[in-house]
């Protein structure tokens, strides 16, 4: 299973959130679906959980630490792309 580019922005939001109720108000969606994109984000990353979860909040794991730095650069590279393209087609 390969890493999707919507489950990093769900886990982006999940953690910067700090839970999944939070995270799906903003992306707006549902939690159920919140829920779903992670569990597959941690089955593409190998099976181990990127959150610990606790009654009403989820703490990073040291692997959703680390992920977290590697899914900020990787969007805000994507940002960049576009930002550069879009320059260039209105130059």
């Amino acid at each position: 299973m390969r890493m999707d580019l919507k489950d990093m922005l769900f886990f982006v939001a999940v953690y910067e959130t700090k839970g999944f109720s939070s995270a799906a108000q903003i992306l707006g969606t549902v939690q159920s679906n919140v829920s779903a994109r992670i569990l597959a984000l941690e089955d593409a990353m190998g099976g181990d959980p990127l959150f610990e979860r606790r009654w009403r909040t989820v703490v990073p794991t040291a692997k959703g630490v680390k992920f977290y730095a590697y899914a900020k650069d990787v969007l805000a590279k994507l940002d960049d792309g576009a930002r550069t393209f879009r320059a260039s087609r209105a130059a």
